[in-house]
């Protein structure tokens, strides 16, 4: 039988308007919680409108914004040239900061640690999906597998399938056990789930293909049986929303009052997750071994920021607006250091546009910025430094040097999380998400930066984290 001109048409397009449908109505679920939010990438915080996109490299739809920052074929090479090639140099969590050196010397499986062994008799999962965007994000999507996986009554996790994107960077997905200390997480289980290498006896039903990009790149997950039928392990996260769903449908409970924070989740904020050993060795060399105390800013006054209506009544996008608000509200500060959180790149890159007129603010905030990293703040009794991506950058590491952003995503998070104090606003999910973890590690020294100056953002009254709303 024929088909005819409109009947082609519809075969053709019926499709592509199924695809646009669940686009939409993926990005009208997530709106209302993550409107006006950005994702951090290390040294950078780039701005999306929905702060989550859905042209994650895995899906079918890539758009061309994300096909233009790939990489280009010759930086691709010279990545992969530099990369360890040898699959035994695989950065055991186990070894101390002490050892960093030496670290990649050392030729060590980690399935040869009982740390990372399957267990037998325990219901095990594997992820589909890897995560993408900013490492704020990408967190959000780990805490939901996580939820989804105690739901479930999952007690191990195949850890290779657990995999974070080197967004805007490399690009390429990288394995937890090289970014975070699994070894200190397991000793969390049966709280949480152990995280666990792939055991061909135990977990038969998916096989772990190295990747030829280099030791550090995650694995591809090839199901041997049906997914939908497997049970060794069980497949987590059918859909690739399914972790970032999860985290808001259950923190959309709390904070409806329908259900109170699990233990499990205040233990994850508490100490359970934690940088790589490696990492955290970098933040370390960076803060200095007498640990002294300092204060973290994170100044949201990128120009994005400038056009964003929501929540205008609450933002402050003039730098100098908000250092003046900080050395008004403390006097006397007890630190010799401030970690200014911010994108450098994207103010350089509004200053130097040729369009007319000029943005003026941001010439403003660029100068402001070089001039306390220049002269300090407070007339110079506190220096004023930036962290994130240059750190990783400039510790020549074998591995972290070359997945800059998504590793100085980490080391920024972290180094918020641990500070004396932090300052940050509540327009930003970024920074509520470092109030949120600082609450549960009983540091309330957290500020928000208001028009009108200062106010206190976490109290020992409190009986949870403040929501973010905007």
């Amino acid at each position: 039988m024929s088909v005819g001109g409109a009947g082609k048409c519809l075969i053709i397009i019926l499709p592509l308007l199924c695809v646009i449908f669940n686009i939409a109505l993926f990005q009208s679920e997530v709106t209302d919680h993550l409107y006006s939010s950005e994702v951090l990438t290390g040294n950078e915080i780039i701005q999306d409108d929905i702060e989550i996109s859905v042209d994650d490299p895995q899906s079918s739809f890539n758009s061309k914004q994300q096909q233009q920052n790939e990489n280009t074929k010759e930086e691709q090479k010279s990545i992969e040239k530099h990369e360890i090639n040898d699959e035994q140099n695989l950065v055991d969590p186990n070894i101390g900061k002490n050892d960093r050196k030496s670290e990649i010397s050392i030729i060590k499986h980690l399935n040869n640690s009982d740390v990372f062994k399957a267990m037998a008799n325990v219901t095990a999962a594997s992820v589909r999906h890897g995560f993408w965007a900013g490492f704020c994000n990408q967190y959000m999507m780990f805490v939901g597998i996580i939820i989804l996986a105690k739901k479930e009554n999952y007690g191990q996790i195949l850890v290779e399938s657990l995999r974070w994107k080197d967004t805007y960077g490399t690009n390429l997905m990288i394995r937890h056990s090289l970014l975070f200390d699994v070894a200190h997480w397991n000793s969390f289980y049966p709280m949480l789930p152990k995280l666990v290498n792939h055991d061909e006896n135990l977990l038969p039903d998916v096989q772990v293909v190295p990747s030829k990009k280099g030791v550090a790149v995650s694995p591809a997950i090839n199901w041997i049986v049906d997914a939908g039928n497997a049970t060794k392990p069980h497949y987590l996260g059918w859909k690739q929303t399914a972790g970032i769903h999860a985290y808001l449908q259950y923190n959309g409970k709390i904070s409806r009052n329908v259900i109170k924070r699990e233990q499990f989740e205040i233990e994850l904020m508490k100490d359970a997750f934690r940088p790589h050993p490696a990492i955290q060795a970098i933040i370390d060399d960076f803060l200095g071994v007498s640990g002294d105390a300092y204060f973290v800013l994170h100044a949201r006054v990128e120009p994005d920021m400038q056009k964003h209506g929501s929540c205008s009544e609450l933002k402050v996008t003039s730098l100098k607006a908000i250092i003046s608000h900080i050395e008004e509200k403390i006097k006397d500060p007890p630190v010799s250091k401030m970690i200014i959180m911010l994108n450098r790149e994207l103010l350089e890159k509004e200053v130097h546009n040729t369009k007319d007129p000029p943005n003026t603010l941001a010439i403003e905030n660029l100068d402001v910025l070089n001039h306390i990293t220049t002269h300090g703040m407070w007339n110079g009794r506190v220096k004023v430094v930036e962290a994130g991506s240059k750190l990783a950058i400039e510790s020549k590491h074998e591995i972290y040097s070359l997945y800059s952003t998504i590793v100085g995503g980490i080391i920024n998070f972290f180094i918020a999380a641990n500070s004396k104090v932090f300052i940050g606003t509540q327009v930003s999910s970024y920074s509520m998400a470092i109030i949120k973890t600082r609450f549960y590690r009983k540091a309330l020294e957290n500020y928000y930066y208001t028009p009108s100056g200062l106010e206190l953002a976490t109290s020992p009254n409190m009986t949870d984290a403040p929501k973010f709303f905007c």
